[in-house]
């Protein structure tokens, strides 16, 4: 070929249809594994070359507040580690110091869990995640003081006093006392570092169905198919006592569709392989997150590529089995056998066995989940006394979920969400 021919236009042409065609392609597994390892690397080298590389990894390391885990809790009283599977506990904390205050509640003392969520990440890339309501009712164990907290004897109370009484190690504890799950990591995180990381990959494209909004959390958004930013989808994760009947699980319903649109996001649209956007996000985590002293920066880099495989179909959610509690209809209890069933095939890394679970796809069958508490009362730490009413019947064998494909658009918003939006 001469030279004239390799540089004409038809040519190039030619050869930019080549890259589309391959930029298009499926990624295998392993090319999406090394795209993602060479983003990181190439996050770290372009902020001031190869020789700063290592200083700025140092300095993102410098930048997460650590926890020692293991001095913390007792190792006897910890459930034992089954398999190579990875149990990360993420923490959304209702604190308010610091950047935190620009969202309300400038007097409140201390912090909670305003939302947990357990995620099981199984060597096969395959993801469950269980949500567990902030106002369940629980028994907390005891807690010894950890940082600025007082500590505190067993009792029966809401499982989001925990931080407030003894911080992430008693979060820790009272989550794998009652799972037999053990955590092998924990993520702090706060509203600021929720927002920034969202805002670090760019937004997230979401579809809602119906004009939504909630004074208290600042949301409004409109209808239809459109990308969240870092503030929008704060409020759309925070959104709660002005939607629906105010519940916990029609919050965490919404929760649950919005993390399938980031993953979705962060899976399909180049994240993981965009220098750029790897460096935004590891300096948003690394700023505003807390974590154990195991979990560092080569570890979330591990675990990142190892979820780089992963298919939406592959990450499914569940919320704790409940039903209102007997003593306080603005609370909930677990359903104890559903929630064993659930618990079991997380330490055991199976697939959980169910036949309700929702995807993309347009609902065939009514839900069969119990009706969601009355509007809620304000967060409380104070012990509360168990009812004696028993458990209702089961609704069925199944245990309800949904995957990452879910769409608001086809499956609604949620339970307790409302006419308008459900």
């Amino acid at each position: 070929m001469s030279e004239d021919a390799a540089s004409s236009p038809k040519a190039d042409t030619s050869a930019e249809d080549a890259q589309a065609r391959a930029d298009a392609a499926p990624r295998s597994p392993l090319r999406r594994r090394l795209a993602t390892v060479t983003a990181v690397t190439l996050a770290l080298v372009l902020v001031g070359g190869i020789g700063a590389a290592y200083a700025y990894y140092r300095f993102l390391q410098g930048n997460m507040t650590r926890h020692d885990l293991g001095a913390a809790l007792s190792e006897e009283e910890r459930p034992p580690k089954i398999g190579d599977a990875v149990n990360i506990l993420f923490i959304g904390s209702d604190g308010r110091e610091g950047g935190n205050a620009a969202y309300g509640g400038r007097d409140f003392v201390g912090e909670r869990s305003d939302s947990l969520m357990l995620a099981h990440i199984s060597p096969d890339s395959r993801v469950t995640v269980i949500n567990i309501p902030r106002d369940s009712l629980v028994q907390l164990p005891s807690c010894s003081p950890y940082g600025q907290t007082d500590g505190t004897t067993g009792y029966y109370g809401m499982i989001n006093s925990a931080l407030f009484h003894g911080g992430p190690p008693c979060v820790v504890k009272t989550v794998e006392s009652l799972t037999g799950i053990r955590i092998d990591h924990f993520v702090h995180l706060s509203f600021v570092g929720f927002r920034d990381m969202v805002d670090a990959i760019g937004g997230v494209p979401m579809c809602i169905p119906e004009p939504i909004s909630d004074k208290r959390s600042k949301l409004d958004l409109k209808a239809g198919q459109q990308r969240l930013d870092g503030e929008e989808a704060l409020s759309f994760v925070r959104a709660r006592y002005e939607i629906g009947n105010g519940s916990d699980i029609g919050r965490i319903d919404r929760q649950q569709m919005f993390l399938g649109a980031l993953a979705d996001e962060v899976t399909s649209s180049g994240v993981l392989t965009s220098p750029s956007k790897i460096n935004k996000l590891l300096q948003a985590v690394t700023k505003h997150t807390a974590t154990d002293d195991d979990f560092d920066l080569s570890r979330m880099i591990s675990i990142g590529s190892t979820l780089a495989d992963a298919d939406l179909h592959d990450i499914t959610f569940y919320t704790v089995p409940w039903y209102p509690a007997p003593s306080d209809p603005n609370r909930v209890v677990w359903d104890e056998e559903k929630a064993q069933r659930l618990f079991a095939a997380v330490r055991r890394d199976q697939a959980v066995s169910d036949s309700l679970l929702e995807t993309g796809a347009p609902k065939s069958t009514p839900s069969t989940s119990p009706p969601p508490p009355s509007y809620p009362a304000e967060p409380s730490t104070e012990p509360v006394t168990p009812g004696n009413a028993s458990a209702p019947s089961p609704s069925g064998d199944g245990i309800t979920g949904r995957d990452a494909t879910s769409n608001p658009c086809v499956n609604g918003l949620g339970e307790g969400t409302g006419d308008g939006v459900k």
